[in-house]
């Protein structure tokens, strides 16, 4: 997936599907009006050493024309010899209903330099946009799944109201901006777990993505508390090896 590091770092590279392995329809726990703003900040770290940090945002519902929409913020960057390799700056949003499926987004980034805006609007089980490089149009999107996707930012709102019970499986869709994967995510069963900000429980899944013949796997923990914050991801990414991400600060309300 060409999707920048700092959000393949932070992100769980998965979108929703509305069905999981056992067939029986998979959903969220909706929003409200009164969702609560929340703010989450993570370090990344690959080849041994600082790499980037990145932070989370979920804003306040907001009407937008006659539908109830929650913001989703994603701001990152890559730093130290990882920007050597791949240097990265993105600011990505995207509004999600109240079921926590996605309106639409934009993702501004610069990778090594060059410029990439990425407009997509979602509607039920077609994806449209555009892919913009350097101001110019690079590709129009316009893609049909089987099934409602979602996106590397709205996957965090979903998956925080997730039923995430142990043993629970789901096979859902991504849209990494270019292509649609196949994701199978197996949960498991709440353990502790040590980042910055302390011990902290936390609920483990494991991730398998595949396309084709490209299959990659990942590891992601979310809080076992109420707020079901992501606390730690773990990938491996070409030359720069193994990639994690670790909260490391956290702000409600």
């Amino acid at each position: 997936m060409r999707a920048s590091i700092v959000q393949l770092s932070v992100l769980f590279c998965a979108a929703l599907a509305v069905s999981s392995a056992s067939s029986t329809v998979a959903h969220a726990e909706p929003a409200s009006k009164s969702t609560e703003e929340r703010a989450y900040r993570y370090e990344l770290r690959a080849l041994g050493a600082y790499a980037g940090e990145a932070v989370f945002e979920i804003g306040k519902a907001e009407s937008v024309g006659k539908r109830e929409l929650v913001p989703l913020r994603i701001d990152a960057f890559t730093a130290g010899l990882t920007a050597s390799l791949l240097d990265a700056r993105t600011a990505s949003t995207t509004w999600v209903d109240m079921n926590w499926l996605p309106v639409r987004s934009r993702s501004d980034q610069v990778v090594n330099k060059e410029k990439r805006t990425l407009k997509v609007s979602f509607d039920n089980k077609k994806l449209h946009g555009t892919d913009e490089r350097n101001g110019k149009l690079f590709n129009k999107i316009d893609l049909v799944t089987d099934r409602h996707g979602l996106d590397l930012v709205s996957i965090f709102g979903w998956l925080m109201n997730a039923d995430l019970s142990p043993a629970a499986r789901h096979l859902v869709a991504v849209f990494d901006g270019r292509r649609l994967y196949d994701v199978d995510v197996s949960v498991g069963a709440a353990t502790e777990v040590h980042v910055p900000i302390g011990m902290r429980r936390a609920i483990p899944l494991k991730i398998k993505v595949s396309r084709g013949t490209y299959k990659r796997e990942m590891e992601l923990w979310m809080s076992a508390d109420k707020d079901r914050a992501p606390l730690k991801f773990v990938f491996k990414y070409g030359v720069v090896g193994t990639v994690e991400a670790w909260l490391v600060g956290e702000k409600k309300g």
